[in-house]
């Protein structure tokens, strides 16, 4: 009977071991669900920008950095709620053409896409000095992807003799240059789109 009971002890106790193991490799808990180990992606604000000028290459116009007293006083974005930005705009006052890069601190991009939106509606209530360029305005999108939000009025300009609807169609297809470049860059994400003006 000893002999029996020292035998079946042994056993167990070559056994312990494996009653430990199990597939874990790749988990983060220890258990059995395998959770997966792929770092989040890291996006970087001026490679997002250069995917926009590599986008439009030639027809790139913004030709000036704004700081952040233009994005305070002109566009009414608060740089408490910024992490990080990169603006371009026209050097000629009668060109509308603009990029504005927003990283927005943790949180806070609806925020700084409301700020943007309503620069944009503004500066399209405000445009009858230069009709020529409310198509382009009226073609304009702030897009968000998280906390990166960006107002984008961008590409070449129509100077032919097209209709009221056929300018706008351009300008729209103009800006959605942009917008492709972006989602490509974001991993083909939906953006947040703002509404027309």
């Amino acid at each position: 009977m000893k002999k029996m009971l020292l035998v079946l002890f042994a056993a167990l106790l070559a056994l312990t071991p494996l009653a430990g193991c199990s597939n874990t490799e790749g988990t983060e808990d220890g258990g059995d669900a395998l959770v997966s180990s792929e770092p989040e992606v890291e996006y970087s604000l001026q490679d997002a920008v250069d995917a926009v000028k590599e986008a439009y290459g030639e027809d790139y116009l913004p030709s000036m950095d704004l700081d952040e007293t233009y994005l305070t006083e002109t566009m009414g974005v608060d740089m408490e709620n910024v992490e990080e930005f990169i603006a371009q705009g026209p050097m000629i006052s009668a060109h509308v053409d603009t990029l504005v890069a927003v990283k927005a601190k943790e949180g806070l991009g609806g925020t700084v896409a409301q700020e943007l939106d309503d620069y944009r509606n503004d500066l399209y209530d405000n445009s009858l000095n230069y009709p020529m360029n409310m198509p382009k305005i009226a073609a304009s999108q702030v897009v968000t992807y998280g906390d990166y939000v960006f107002f984008l009025m961008l590409g070449k300009y129509n100077e032919t003799d097209a209709s009221e609807e056929e300018l706008q169609k351009f300008y729209d297809e103009q800006t959605e240059i942009g917008v492709h470049a972006l989602n490509a860059y974001f991993g083909e994400e939906e953006p947040e789109v703002s509404a027309e003006a």
